[in-house]
This record gives C-alpha cells, structure tokens and sequence, in this order.
C-alpha cells in the first residue's frame, strides 16, 4: 500500500483549504464573544453584515480573530485572510469559492440543526437544552409542556459535573468568565510546533469550552451546542473544498472494529486456567484497540490529505468520516479496505476484524428531513458488511488455513500470555515466553500507561506498531518537535488533541501498606512485604486475588471476626436500543430533528459520559475497581463485589441524570459475583450471560444480580432492604440462620407463583412460624417489616437479591 511522504500538513494542503478549515471552526465564535460583552469590530457592518446590521456576531468573529487569536508562523501572515473568511460567511464574495463553501457549509449544517421553537431566553440568557429532551421511544419520553433542562456555562472538564443538564439557571455573569477562562486557553495553545498540533489544540479547546453554548437561540430550539455545529461546518467546507467546482459531493465513510472482547480476554487461552497473560493485559490490550482503530483514520487523512474536521465520531471501536466524493477518494478507500483487512489477518490471526461501509450523499442529504434516511441506509450497510468479514480477501481467493510458523514454535514455543501465536528469543533475564505483540504490550503499553500524559503517533521506528506504518509512543513529556502525526492529551484538555484514555487500575497506596499492617495481614519477607503471599510495592497494580480481599470487613471491635465474603463482582453494561435511539427516537421525516450535527453531538456526549466522567468518579469513590474497558456506549469494570454493586447503582443514578431523566433513554448491566481466580474468560462469559437477562426483561432498563433481573428502582429499594438485614443480623435483632432460611421461603415463593410448585406454597405458614418462633427480641415495626415482605408474592421472589446481599456481607471469614 503507498505511503504517505510524511510531510508536514501545510506543505501537502494547500493553505488556502487549511485557513478555510480553521475559518469554518471559528466563523460564529463572534457568538461567544458577543454573549460575554467583548469587543466588535467598528466600521465593518457593510462588509459583513446581511442588510448592513443583522447577524452582528460576525463583527466579533473578525475581532478575536485580528486581536485574540495567536497563529502559528507560518500562517501570521494570514491573519486578515482568515478573519475574512470567518466573518463574511453571511456576506461572501460571489468571485471566492472559499467563501462560498463556507456560507454553504454554514448552511447545510444550520439546515439539518435547527427546529423551530422556543430557546428559552434571550440570546444571552438561553441556555443549552439537553440533547436528550426530544427523545422517545415506544411512547416514552419526557412530557411536551415539560420545561427542557440546560446545561451551566462550565469547562467540559469542570468539576461539578457539567454534563448533567439542570432546571435551574446560572448567573448572569456566566458568559463573561466562561469567555474569560476561553481566552485564556486559546493564548497558551502551542504554536510553535506547526499548523497540525495548533489546529488540534484549538479544536480541544473549542469543545472545552463551548461545548454548552448553543448555537442559536433566535427563534429556535437550543439544543445543538456552538462546538457540534461549528465541527460540522468545518467537515462539510473541508469535504465541499476537495471536490471539483460544480461536483461537490460527500462520503459516509464508517468503519467498526470486530473481536474487541475476544482479544481482550484471551479467548484462545486453555480452559486449564492458565490466563494469567490476559489478566496481566487486560488494560493494555483495550487500550491497543483503542489506539488501533485511531490509527485507521489518521493513515486515511492524512493519505487524503485532509485535516481531523472530517471525523464526525470515533468511539467505542467504531469511527465516521465525512469525505469528499471523488474518485481519487474512493480509490484509496478501496485500497484501505483490502489492506487493513490484510495487516489485521496477519497480526490478530482473525480474532480481530474492521469492516467498512461507505454511502454517497448530495449536499441537500445532509438536510435533517433527509438525513434519517440516509443514516439508516449507511448503518445498513455497516451491519451488512459485518457478517462477512474478511470479504475482500476471500474474494481474492484468500485460503481459509493461516499459515503457521512451525520453526518459531519448535524453537521458543508458545506465548505464554496470548497463547495465540509462536513465542521469540527473550530480550530480558527471566522473561516468559512471549509473541512480539504481547512484548509490545507488556514493554510500550504495560509499564508506560499509568505515567503517560502523552500518546504520540508517528512515522518514527520505536513504539507499539499500529496500522498504515503508525507507531505510538507513551510519553510523560509533551514532544518538543511537530513532526508526529497526532500528539494526545489523556490526562487533560490543555493542548492537542485530547482524548480521554477510559481506564483505570487499582495500584496500592501507602496507606494501602499502612492499613494492611494494622489489620495483620502484611508480611515482610526477605525484606519486601507481602499480602496474601504477593510482594507489593507502593504503584504496583493491585491483582484480583488482591481487590477481592477488599471486600471482607475487619472486626469492628475485639473479640469479632473478619466478615464478608472474598469474592469480585463484574459489571458489564451498555445503553439500550441505541441504534434506534440515533434514528427513531429523533423522529422521522418531516418533523423529525436527527441530523448530523446531533448525531456527532450524542456521540461525543455518551462518549465523555463513559470515557471521562465515570473514570473520574471511580478515582474518587471506587479506588478498588478495575476499568477494563469504558467508552462509546457500554463499559466493562471489576473490583470488590460490594464495591462494585455500589458502583452500579452509582453509574444508574448518574447516567439518569446525565439522560435528562428522560424515561426513553436506558441502560442494562449484569452483575455477576466470582471468585477471584477464575479465568478472566469465564468472567466474560458470567457477565454476557447476566447482562443478556436483563436485555430479555421487556422495556430492558434492567440490572441482573445474584440470579435477579429487575428493575433498576427495585434494585436500588432490594440493596436497601440487604443493608437493613444486614444491620439487623449485625445487632444481634435475628441471626443468620433465620435470614438463610428467609432465602429458601423466597426461593420456594417464586416455584409457587412462577413455576406452579403447589407444595411450595407452604412457604408462608413456615415463614409465618420461623418468625412468631425467632422473632421475639426484634420491635414490632421491624417483624412487620418482615412479615409484609414475604406476604408480598410478587416481591419476595425478587428478595433474594437483598437476603443474599446480607449473608454475604455478615458471612464469617477468617
């Protein structure tokens, strides 16, 4: 496949399409300005003013370009280029077909946006309205006359999570010090490392911070942000500027990666038990496929010579692009199609696999009475190719028996961690046997991930090998030279591009070492301490078998044993119906509202949801979970089995606030509780098979837990009715055989009503004597409690799940 030359983005784009890209993310932040009370340029009303006066925002657009704005060199000397490109797109010269592209690109991602409606203010006061607020589903949604929640004014990387839209208002001076944190930003981008990484820190900090401004507010809904609708104009002037004058035409590019959690989780690894290769690379395995699936699109930009406006969404293994429609394009999409297909056989043996789809759209198709139709018959398309993977090879005659490198496995034999492919010469004293993909892993991913501030994808020769020739280095330390293809910020949103790594290990802490010391069960052996007969050193990442031991509860006080079982929990989740959420649940033809823009928006949204918010919650609250996977739409974490149930009634609470509250927008989980040192296989498959039983359950919106599908409310009230037990068991009030034997009646109740078991039905009268017998020494409010519980037929089945919680958590343990 030809290479790319490598060289830098401006000497292989002409700089008039690059200025007409940055032009088109900058041409309404007039908006922001004007909003916040900042200067406008004077004198300007007949350049670019519609009528000589309405949509005055452009004259603060020219001003923050000509007076805030730093540029790189090379491109100082077209400052007032670009700021009359930005400014003019309601007024363009008729003779400049850059300007025209953009006033048209303006249009058509204002055309597929905006709905007719109330934005709820004025244009300083209006707020941003949730995107989730119009959705329904199967007749559920939030209420018409229901006031819309809106987003604060608030960085996206703001503390008090400024994703959770809300009822209230914010001040009135909220504009202002919005603006005044966003000029600062933008006067610490980097300049000096060339247009590329200046371009990218700009669009980091568009999203940072205008991600909750919306767009219009003049006799519109508010609901699509300033950030959206500015990324797709930018991708649209891209795309319409790469096409011949007069054939500007677009392709839906997609691509969606296959085989995700078979290779994460080793599914190749013997059913002996020994996957302690997959439970070692867990994290550095998704984050190579996160890394894999980016390195897709930047080789395809930058062989097409375009810049990242034409990505509309990447996560969760899946990308979009907006290309131009040419035929110089759909040569190298072919060429791309075959050959990823090709690298991706060759180094993952078929475990993981990309399939592409492409659609050709008129300009008017990006119109939102248009666009539904056109989304559907694209994701068609995807779903189509992803039942014939590999398709293209076979149709070259590919056989359907992978060579195998006999020499290699008589030699080294097996990769003692992937157990897919042949081992090669160690490269360090006592190291396994390893395949160089997993060396790479455990040397460039492994050790580096937890330091690194910095992925940089280059064409250099060191780093993890990715696709198209791409290799990524981690890095603690910003590079100095701007050679590299993309330079990501994981850990903030202060320059480059920024993407947030959704992954978290639990390492232990000094006061881990502490804490352990104090409850006995640190160890010094030759020096080095040991806890259940594992070194450990402040850093190291905590091992399964560790995390488990931190759900038993120690004395409380003398003479009282540890509790609590040993034990992890996984959680498994996603959203529910989402592909019918991106098309039916914006509605359909005419009055329908889905359109690009929303749809590169709910994307970008879900996505920080997972990627971002919840990693900052489980750093904060929930130390011991391990985030195997999160992003997109679903996510994938264990940790101490009580810890994890926490976090799951955390994740429910926080993604119904993120949702609006809007009862068409769900999600499931599984939640199953293992024992620590069960292949990491098996774990997979106990939460697919929980998270499955809630996806059964009709309506979906359902948790699954100690062989429990319910309702996520009725979840919430079970643990609360667990925690009651438990406290009970824990004063003395009933014991816990009384609370086991609650758990057979419960069991009995759900043969009877469910299974129609007649001589289960006397689980009442012997529920009724156990408590008459054993309940003496509790209140009369707590028996009550109890007796109404198990009177209740259609509750008490569903108990289980809280008497188990409760023998579990006072079950003695050492």
């Amino acid at each position: 496949m030809p290479q790319p030359t490598g060289h830098g983005l401006s000497r292989r784009i002409g700089m008039k399409h690059e200025l007409a890209v940055l032009a088109a993310w900058l041409h309404d932040i007039g908006k922001f300005a004007q909003r916040a009370g900042a200067p406008a340029s004077q004198g300007m009303e007949q350049e670019y003013c519609p009528h000589g006066g309405t949509h005055r925002h452009v004259l603060h657009t020219d001003y923050f370009i000509e007076h805030v704005l730093p540029l790189p060199p090379e491109w100082e000397g077209e400052r007032g280029c670009l700021a009359r490109t930005a400014a003019a797109h309601h007024r363009p010269d008729s003779q400049s077909r850059v300007e025209i592209a953009l006033q048209k690109a303006d249009q058509l991602s204002s055309g597929g946006d905006r709905m007719e409606g109330t934005s709820g203010g004025d244009f300083r006061s209006a707020r941003l309205e949730s995107i989730f607020h119009t959705v329904r589903l199967d007749d559920k949604g939030i209420d018409a006359a229901t006031p819309p929640l809106r987003y604060h004014l608030l960085p996206l990387d703001a503390e008090d999570a400024p994703i959770f839209p809300r009822p209230e208002t914010d001040g009135k001076d909220a504009y202002a010090r919005l603006y005044a944190a966003f000029c600062q930003a933008v006067r610490e981008i980097p300049c000096h490392l060339g247009p590329r990484h200046y371009l990218h820190s700009l669009t980091t900090t568009l999203e940072r911070f205008t991600w909750c401004i919306p767009s219009s507010t003049y006799g519109t809904r508010a609901d699509i942000s300033l950030y959206d609708h500015a990324a797709t104009t930018a991708a649209i002037a891209q795309a319409w500027l790469h096409c011949p004058e007069g054939q500007e035409r677009f392709l839906l590019f997609g691509a969606d990666l296959g085989g995700i959690q078979k290779f994460i989780f080793g599914e190749n690894a013997h059913a002996d038990g020994g996957d302690k290769g997959a439970g070692k690379l867990l994290r550095a395995r998704s984050f190579m496929l996160q890394a894999l699936t980016r390195s897709v699109w930047l080789h395809l930009l930058d062989r097409l010579e375009l810049t990242h406006a034409a990505r509309i969404m990447d996560a969760g293994g899946r990308f979009v692009l907006l290309l131009p429609d040419t035929q110089a394009v759909r040569t190298v999409l072919d060429d791309l199609e075959v050959h990823a297909e090709r690298w991706l056989l060759q180094q993952f043996q078929g475990t993981v696999r990309m399939t592409f789809a492409r659609l050709p759209l008129e300009p008017d198709d990006l119109l939102r009475q248009r666009f539904t139709r056109c989304f559907e018959r694209f994701n068609d398309a995807l779903e189509q190719a992803k039942l014939r993977p590999f398709a293209s090879l076979f149709r070259e005659h590919l056989s359907a028996v992978l060579p195998v490198d006999h020499e290699a496995y008589r030699q080294f034999g097996e990769c003692a961690l992937c157990r897919m492919r042949p081992a090669s010469a160690p490269q360090e004293d006592g190291e396994e046997r390893m395949c160089p993909q997993c060396r790479h892993l455990v040397q460039q991913v492994g050790r580096r991930l937890p330091r690194a501030r910095y992925l940089v994808f280059s064409r250099t020769s060191d780093g993890l090998p990715l696709y198209g020739g791409i290799r990524l280095r981690l890095e603690e330390e910003a590079p100095a030279t701007g050679e590299a293809l993309d330079i990501v910020s994981i850990r903030d949103r202060a320059a480059f591009s920024a993407a947030p790594v959704a992954g978290f290990i639990p390492t232990v802490q000094e006061e881990d070492l502490y804490r352990w010391e104090q409850e006995g069960r640190l160890q010094h052996l030759d020096g080095t301490p040991h806890v259940l007969g594992e070194p450990c050193h402040p850093g190291d990442p905590k091992t399964f078998t560790m995390l488990a031991a931190e759900a038993r509860i120690p004395p409380e006080t003398a003479g009282r044993r540890w509790r609590s079982l040993a034990s992890l929990a996984v959680c498994k989740a996603d959203v529910d119906n989402l592909g019918l959420l991106f098309g039916m649940g914006f509605g359909t033809g005419e009055t329908g509202s889905f359109s690009i823009s929303r749809f590169a928006m709910l994307s970008r949204m879900m996505n920080h949801f997972f990627s971002a918010h919840l990693m900052r919650v489980i750093a904060r609250e929930f130390p011991n979970i391990y985030v195997i996977f999160a992003g997109g739409d679903d996510l994938f974490v264990l940790g101490p089995w009580s810890e994890t149930i926490a976090f799951a009634q955390r994740l429910h609470q926080d993604f119904t606030a993120f949702s609006g509250n809007n009862p068409a927008v769900t999600l499931s989980a599984g939640l199953p509780v293992v024992k620590p040192r069960l292949p990491v296989r098996v774990l997979r498959e106990a939460a697919e098979q929980a998270l499955e039983r809630s996806k059964e359950e009709p309506g979906k919106n359902a948790v699954t837990l100690f062989g429990v599908t319910t309702t996520w409310p009725l979840f919430h009230q079970l643990l609360e009715d667990g925690r009651w037990l438990e406290d009970l068991c824990l004063r003395g009030l009933v014991t816990q055989g009384l609370v086991r034997r609650m758990l057979g009646y419960a069991r009995e109740c759900r043969d009877f009503t469910q299974g129609g078991d007649i001589r289960k039905g006397l689980y009442l009268s012997h529920l009724a004597y156990d408590m008459a017998r054993n309940g003496k020494d509790l209140p009369p409010h707590e028996v009550q409690r109890l007796t109404c519980l198990g009177q209740d037929k259609d509750l008490f089945p569903k108990a289980e799940l809280g008497i188990t919680w409760a023998l579990y958590r006072t079950r003695i343990s050492g």
